[in-house]
């Protein structure tokens, strides 16, 4: 099964999670095409026809409002008018009765005054309402019958009986036409003084709203812009788990996470042939030292089965039954060593279960004991009981191991010695295992390189670089994760920390599912 680990950015010890393919298509990428789509293009243009919405409304609040100003104005100039055609006639009606001259421009002045009511008549309906203009028309008709009765009347006794009542009506007529005027021209301060500061009002919310919808976007592209930086780190740290939806909607991004999707696989397969690859050559290096090993018991076996043909007409049934017995024993030991490297040699998936530590680093040094024996190489193992199982793959984590020890042989000379412990981690749920030797160090410029891929500081012939960044990245995918401390002329201590049984609890279950 294709093991791969978690969407999130996994901490050492994180379960890894199964990438399968439904048909054609993956079960991740299916999850992120099956979402409803809001583009960022589509928010965008939601985003501007907001701000043009709101423009709009108050574009045409201006405009509304510039109309009402504009009739307020009209209604002023025909209310001034009208104001001072009823101060004419009032002016001659003085005079009339004073001096018994200019009644007709009175009358003319007041006709006039009726016309200009008349004309504007639904103006001050909708400013004033229909009551305030019939009681204006009614006291400028009363006001017109006694200036006329005036007109009439004889003598001048008689004309100043109706004195009075034009006073009052007269008098009415001014005061109305005053209030009216002025109770609008405050109106039309008022709402001039409004159209000044609506401009003021509306950028100040057109600013709030354009931050409002700036911070909403950019917090949603940069978060995503963020997140996708966090699945390169992944990657480049040989992290190769799928991408999976965050959101409950698909965009342009959702394309680019099908292309890394797609990406993620290509690696993992390329990275997979790059770890057999090694392990291939970590098989011929093995392979010298098993040769070595197999030659011990297929020697025996030849001697005894040519003692057992030479002396076989001789030799009593017990003899020749032990002879046989030999030879079944040195071949049943020729076929364990045998094993063990096919074992080893064998390509396969990631099969994630858990594994008794101790066994595990039996195995591995058992497959590398005579190139260790023929380096001349003390090695020391000191493993501490009772351990909890660890996590992971046993064939890949014993390349590890074989690939660390090896890199120690190599850099030793004879006699030197190398220490394999092991211990419960500071962190909890881990365990580490430290492969420490006595050789040159490595250099502090060195150091941050080791695991790059191809680097390496053997020379041409022992190495290819790739055995540390291979090691770690099988190590971090189970995981785990590889530290190296090391000191010029003291040594070297690599450090393998991996996850106990404790901590990916569930990943037994999927790796079987």
């Amino acid at each position: 099964m294709n093991m791969t680990v978690q969407d999130n950015p996994m901490p050492p010890g994180s379960p890894n999670t199964p990438s399968r393919e439904l048909g054609k298509e993956y079960l991740e990428d299916i999850a992120l095409k099956s979402r409803p789509v809001i583009s960022i293009r589509f928010r965008l243009f939601l985003a501007f026809l907001v701000i043009f919405a709101f423009s709009m409304i108050v574009a045409l609040w201006s405009i509304y409002a510039l109309s009402g100003i504009q009739a307020k104005i009209l209604f002023l100039e025909a209310a001034g008018d009208y104001l001072a055609e009823i101060q004419q006639a009032r002016r001659f009606e003085k005079n009339f009765l004073l001096y018994g001259t200019n009644l007709e421009d009175s009358m003319q002045h007041l006709q006039t005054a009726e016309e200009i009511l008349q004309k504007n008549k639904n103006t001050i309906e909708k400013i004033l309402g229909r009551n305030s203009i019939r009681g204006m028309s009614l006291q400028l008709s009363n006001y017109h019958k006694v200036l006329e009765k005036v007109g009439e009347a004889g003598d001048t006794d008689e004309r100043n009986r109706y004195e009075p009542e034009l006073r009052e009506y007269g008098g009415q007529l001014v005061s109305d036409a005053t209030n009216f005027v002025e109770k609008e021209r405050e109106a039309v301060e008022g709402a001039l003084s409004l159209s000044r500061r609506v401009p003021f009002y509306f950028l100040g919310i057109l600013m709030v709203l354009i931050i409002v919808i700036t911070s909403f976007l950019v917090k949603n592209i940069l978060s995503t812009l963020n997140r996708f930086l966090e699945y390169t780190n992944r990657i480049g740290e040989g992290d190769f788990s799928p991408i999976l939806p965050k959101r409950k909607y698909r965009d342009e991004f959702s394309q680019l996470g099908l292309a890394f999707n797609h990406m993620i696989r290509e690696l993992d397969k390329r990275h997979k042939i790059l770890i057999e690859s090694h392990k291939l050559r970590a098989v011929g290096t093995l392979v010298a030292g098993v040769a070595h090993e197999l030659n011990n018991p297929l020697n025996n076996t030849m001697l005894t089965a040519g003692l057992l043909e030479e002396d076989f007409g001789r030799l009593p049934d017990e003899e020749k039954l032990d002879l046989v017995r030999d030879i079944i024993k040195e071949t049943d030991r020729s076929k364990v060593i045998v094993r063990h490297l096919l074992d080893f040699a064998r390509a396969s998936e990631y099969k994630i279960v858990a594994m008794d530590l101790e066994k595990l680093l039996e195995g591995s040094i058992r497959l590398v004991h005579n190139r260790v024996k023929l380096a001349k190489i003390d090695l020391q193992i000191k493993l501490t009981p009772d351990l909890p199982p660890v996590h992971g793959d046993e064939q890949a984590l014993q390349q590890v191991f074989i690939n660390l020890i090896l890199n120690a042989v190599d850099a030793l000379p004879p006699k030197g010695k190398i220490a394999i412990t092991d211990s419960k981690s500071s962190q909890g749920g881990f365990i580490e295992i430290k492969i420490t030797d006595n050789g040159a160090g490595i250099p502090e410029h060195i150091l941050p390189r080791i695991f790059d891929p191809f680097f390496t500081t053997k020379v041409k012939e022992k190495g290819t670089g790739l055995g540390l960044s291979v090691s770690q990245g099988i190590v971090r995918r189970l995981g785990g994760n590889i530290t190296v401390e090391s000191r010029v002329g003291m040594g070297t201590t690599f450090t393998v920390l991996l996850p106990t049984t404790e901590v990916p609890s569930s990943v037994s279950a999927a790796a079987d599912s």
